[in-house]
């Protein structure tokens, strides 16, 4: 378990199923995930199975974040294997209960995920991707220390337009530097 002030990260289990359910399906937590159809409990089910797969594989790490006050599982946070020869990782995150949006719970479950991709996975950088209107997103990301490198122009639609998907990345030395 990576444990912060406010979350902890922990491997998912079966068992989270049900929280996720609650609030999975909603139009405003899959406005910006590439998740555009209803998922079914059993399809979460198997999702996190083969998260579990993936992890023992060593191409990806899912962890559900946890709200310690309250030990409620609150979303997910990812750091995947894209080129072990260059040491490149790509960090994904969703926080599906909106309740806790906005909080600064996303920031230090990053925090803790880019530790573990550069501490434990020794990866040399960790980049990912958003949607050019996640405002929201965006100013979590650049709060954490991630630098935009470039625009993949009009790669996403979205609720009837095509927008610009931003390329964020920090470098192990950025986040080593960043934390003295």
């Amino acid at each position: 378990m990576l444990e912060g002030k406010q979350v902890s990260l922990r491997g998912l289990e079966l068992s989270d199923v049900d929280e996720l359910m609650r609030h999975w399906n909603k139009k405003e937590v899959k406005r910006f995930l590439l998740a555009f159809t209803p998922h079914s409990i059993e399809e979460e089910r198997d999702w996190i199975r083969n998260t579990w797969k993936r992890r023992k594989e060593g191409k990806s790490y899912v962890f559900g974040i946890i709200l310690k006050s309250k030990n409620l599982y609150i979303g997910n946070v990812e750091v995947s294997i894209m080129n072990p020869i260059s040491r490149r990782g790509l960090i994904g995150i969703a926080i599906f209960n909106t309740d806790y949006w906005s909080q600064g719970l996303g920031s230090e479950a990053l925090e803790l995920i880019i530790d573990y991709a550069f501490y434990t996975l020794n990866l040399h950088s960790v980049e990912l991707d958003l949607y050019e209107n996640n405002e929201r997103a965006y100013s979590c990301y650049k709060k954490v220390g991630f630098v935009e490198t470039g625009r993949r122009r009009q790669a996403y639609f979205s609720d009837g337009q095509h927008l610009d998907a931003i390329v964020m990345d920090i470098l192990a030395s950025e986040w080593k530097k960043k934390k003295k």
